[in-house]
């Protein structure tokens, strides 16, 4: 347990102290080390993760999961036929997510470190750790919203190809370049009520999808896991495992924060495109009211995570000014978040502790993938 938090504090501080100097200088060699350090801390794990053994055994044999998707399958076979260690998936996976996510900061690096933090405290690292392809299409579909900003169509259809490559559920977002630049009516107070009326929303809902949860995972694009309906229900509300709690009320409150705020982060970082990003953000937010802690949180990794770029852009907005008034604020949220994060290692969420790397030295025969 103890190698846990040493890796996650450690590995966050390094990243948040790379990822300033990398804004402050404009420097590439910082970025090269961000993505160097984490590729290798990241893909070298070993059993960090629900999903481990799964990407582990489909590694050795394609045939487990038929119909994986086609880019994930051929680089596993030709991995294979090098023979190279499992872990070159999780190592590639790994460079895939920290590469297209600093790229993302690209025109607005300032943002960068305060990424890096809610990229820990939303706990999203851990399910990078875990939705292994689902992580590496998202990580591209973020990259990908500069180019609707920019309106270039041609490299953000190549980008959601190749995050449809990695995992299927990818191709729909296709149609956000047609319709992302739309103008909508976005008073403060008409996203106040969207906010609050998507609660009431999620209590009819929750009880929908739970009873038709097997039909729902298949029409979204995760009828592989249909077959198991015992593992789906662990995945839903029902089993009593998400509420009401702590993290809920912090996250309640940004982002009542972010909507107060909104007008004034528009106005000043429109140039990086926010808008075409808060939009996917509330979104997510929507989403997770209204279908969070149910099987279709999986849909809503596409869009929950924008967060981390609005967040980030709030944090850097109110640590701007000086007055105590925006200090205390700050302090409240990284205080409180941080500690959310450690209380998740602790409580080894999605088995994210203890952590253990892996022994490069150490390859199974292939009817041993489960030892």
């Amino acid at each position: 347990m103890f190698l846990a938090y040493y890796v996650y504090n450690v590995l966050l501080v390094v990243l948040i102290f790379l990822a300033y100097q990398y804004a402050m200088t404009s420097k590439r060699a910082y970025a090269y080390m961000i993505i160097t350090i984490f590729t290798l801390v990241i893909g070298l794990r070993y059993h960090v993760g629900d999903d481990y053994l799964s990407y582990k055994a489909f590694f050795f044999n394609q045939r487990i999961f038929p119909k994986m998707e086609y880019g994930f399958t051929y680089v596993c076979k030709f991995f294979n036929y090098m023979e190279f260690h499992y872990s070159t998936i999780f190592l590639l996976a790994a460079c895939f997510e920290i590469y297209f996510f600093v790229r993302t900061f690209q025109k607005f690096k300032f943002a960068l470190p305060w990424a890096f933090f809610f990229l820990f405290t939303t706990l999203e690292l851990f399910i990078w750790n875990n939705a292994l392809r689902q992580s590496v299409a998202f990580c591209i579909f973020m990259y990908s919203i500069r180019f609707i900003h920019e309106r270039r169509l041609i490299p953000f259809a190549l980008l959601i190809l190749l995050a449809g490559s990695v995992h299927k559920t990818a191709y729909p977002l296709g149609m956000f370049y047609f319709v992302l630049n739309y103008k909508v009516k976005d008073g403060k107070a008409l996203q106040y009520a969207i906010f609050f009326g998507s609660f009431v929303m999620g209590a009819l809902l929750k009880e929908l999808i739970f009873a038709h949860i097997g039909t729902i995972a298949g029409a979204i694009g995760f009828g592989e896991t249909t077959n198991n309906m015992e593992y789906l229900k662990t995945l839903d509300w029902s089993n009593g495992k998400n509420s009401m709690g702590v993290a809920t009320f912090i996250w309640l409150l940004l982002d009542m924060t972010v909507i107060w705020m909104y007008e004034k982060l528009k106005n000043s970082y429109s140039h990086t495109g926010f808008e075409l990003y808060y939009k996917l953000y509330f979104i997510g937010i929507f989403l997770q009211n209204c279908i969070g802690g149910t099987y279709l949180d999986r849909l809503n990794m596409y869009f929950l995570p924008f967060r981390i770029i609005i967040y980030s852009f709030l944090m850097y907005e109110l640590a701007k000014n000086k007055g105590v008034l925006y200090r205390v604020p700050i302090i409240f949220f990284c205080v409180l978040t941080y500690a959310l994060c450690m209380w998740a290692v602790y409580n080894h969420a999605a088995t994210c502790s203890p952590y253990e790397f892996v022994d490069l030295n150490y390859m199974p025969a292939k009817e041993d993938f489960f030892e």
